[in-house]
């Protein structure tokens, strides 16, 4: 389903809000991240850096991750916020795709700057050859209802 604007604008809101929390020690380059979910509740979630390279976050991925730990697993889009449109690293946008994959929906990735300005596109436009699983799909389809994997009998 196509993103309203008012949903947008909502999004870019919470990015930018996030943006300034970023933890950007070490490049100065603050990033702030949004993920809208399918019940409609948006997270935030803002770039952190290490002292060791490496070991930071993507705001995008703090976004996603943001859902997940109040149970959100059904992403309909992404929404990043910087001075200029930049775009979403390859990394970020293969794990977006593992949530398309859970509902075999479209994802959307918003991409907007500190102007207002944005673009809306579609996460298979960006990343038309990702990796997709087949070797545990049934499980990660199982997150869409919220009853994730169970736990093995011993």
């Amino acid at each position: 389903m196509p993103l309203k604007e008012k949903e947008i604008r909502q999004m870019i809101k919470s990015a930018r809000e996030t943006r300034s929390k970023a933890f950007a020690h070490r490049s100065g380059h603050k990033i702030g991240a949004s993920v809208l979910t399918e019940s409609g509740e948006i997270y935030g979630g803002c770039n952190i850096e290490s002292v060791i390279s490496g070991l930071g976050s993507c705001a995008e991925r703090t976004a996603i991750d943001h859902a997940i730990t109040h149970g959100q697993y059904n992403v309909r889009a992404i929404c990043t916020v910087d001075d200029g449109l930049t775009p979403m690293c390859g990394a970020c946008l293969q794990y977006a795709l593992l949530f398309s994959q859970m509902s075999d929906d479209e994802i959307f990735v918003v991409n907007a700057d500190s102007k207002g300005h944005y673009t809306v596109t579609p996460l298979s436009t960006l990343l038309p050859q990702g990796y997709k699983t087949k070797s545990n799909l049934q499980e990660i389809k199982a997150y869409k209802n919220g009853k994730g994997k169970k736990k093995r009998k011993k």
